[in-house]
């Protein structure tokens, strides 16, 4: 889809953003990092999901050096599915899985060689990893490694697929200070023709009187997806959005905005999809703009994504979407009422 833009006089510009707090990366500690990584992850949700963590076993590389990593840990037969909106992990609920979504099983600890990790430097933990999401609680297992004098740990998780890169997505989006902005235009002027009343009652938003314009913009950002050995399997380069409403003339709403595309690349198995929409309309003195972009990846099969406006022109406009895959989005929407306050 292409971009629309709308043109914006300001005055007076107000901004606020809504990104997440950032606390700084985790640290590479053997014993510890696998907590940390969970903790995060379960903090993006808003807490919506928690873990808990306990060590099955403990040992060293070498050890394991030609062990299939499918022979420590066993496949759950379901996942810990979600999409995130920058720093937001969103929606995190259980699927059941009938095909294995990650060939990394297979693989076996030799690996870390090829990419500059020496097995006599590195350690592993096997845990048994407690998920409870609403009052569902179920379990599986993973594997931490960690190379203690590098800096360096990962994890191996079948069941919270790409949990390391879904933190490190999240933090580093954080500590670029990436979020929601908000924006404001004070500008305001007396209703014309009001009598008496003309003199304190002047155009607005409900959400804010003393506001006549007002929009949100999310700025574009990629995340990326990898493996234990540190190799990309997804990319994703998600556009940015922008919704607003502004009070006209004659004090009624005439929503803007824009939706930027987005790209993305699969790799080694991975497909992705991509699609971007935006909607607009007014009903009576109420104007919405919503604009948004989904991504979506998968395993072995091709991933779709396919967006279509619904109820165009009126405030009841929205985006429905078609989506075969895991999403991650960008975007949102803005509603509000003008009249004279």
């Amino acid at each position: 889809m292409h971009p629309v833009r709308v043109g914006l006089a300001a005055i007076g510009l107000s901004f606020l953003a809504a990104g997440s707090a950032w606390a700084g990366a985790i640290k590479a500690e053997p014993g510890a990092y696998a907590e940390a990584v969970y903790a995060e992850y379960a903090a993006g949700t808003g807490h919506q999901v928690s873990f808990e963590v306990k060590t099955l076993a403990t040992g060293k590389l070498e050890e394991i050096a030609d062990a299939p990593f499918g022979d420590l840990i066993a496949s759950s037969g379901h996942r810990v599915d979600a999409w995130q909106v920058g720093t937001e992990i969103r929606d995190p609920h259980f699927i059941t899985t009938a095909v294995l979504e990650t060939q990394e099983l297979e693989y076996t600890a030799a690996g870390f060689k090829k990419v500059g990790y020496p097995l006599e430097l590195g350690t592993y933990r096997t845990l048994q990893v407690s998920t409870t999401i609403g009052s569902e609680v179920k379990q599986h297992q993973a594997i931490e490694f960690c190379w203690a004098v590098l800096g360096h740990c990962t994890i191996l998780d079948p069941t919270v697929l790409f949990v390391d890169s879904i933190v490190q997505n999240r933090q580093r989006l954080a500590a670029e200070g990436w979020g929601r902005q908000a924006v404001v235009v004070k500008r305001n002027e007396r209703a014309p023709g009001l009598g008496d009343m003309g003199i304190t009652a002047v155009c607005g938003l409900a959400s804010n009187p003393s506001v006549k314009d007002r929009y949100y913009s999310w700025s574009g950002y990629t995340i990326t997806y990898k493996d234990i050995f540190g190799i990309t399997l997804i990319r994703k380069v998600l556009g940015a959005q922008k919704s607003g409403i502004r009070c006209d003339t004659s004090c009624l709403p005439s929503p803007y905005g824009y939706s930027y595309a987005s790209s993305c690349q699969g790799f080694l198995g991975w497909s992705c999809a991509c699609d971007n929409d935006f909607g607009y309309g007014t009903t009576g003195g109420t104007g919405k703009w919503i604009a948004e972009t989904k991504c979506t990846h998968k395993f072995a099969f091709q991933a779709q994504a396919s967006a279509s406006v619904t109820d165009l022109g009126s405030a009841n406009v929205n985006i429905s979407w078609s989506l075969d895959g895991t999403p991650d989005a960008n975007g949102g929407q803005m509603m509000d009422t003008c009249g004279y306050y």
